[in-house]
């Protein structure tokens, strides 16, 4: 119930200001070296991290069964 209170609270803010998160979410994702960043992160957790979590998981949900 607190996030829900909160989160009413910063849209109101956010429309209080005039303050549109499109405009600053578009310039900090807009950068290249940020969409390089991120390119990399979602390639190393889809071809590297994830796999590892499974296979882990896989191990440790068959020795408690």
């Amino acid at each position: 119930m607190q996030i829900v209170i909160l989160a009413i609270v910063i849209i109101a803010a956010l429309a209080y200001f005039n303050i549109d998160l499109r405009t600053i979410l578009g310039t900090i994702f807009g950068n290249p070296i940020v969409q390089t960043v991120w390119n990399l992160f979602v390639f190393a957790w889809t071809a590297l991290i994830k796999p590892i979590i499974i296979f882990i998981w896989t191990i440790i949900s068959g020795l408690f069964n």
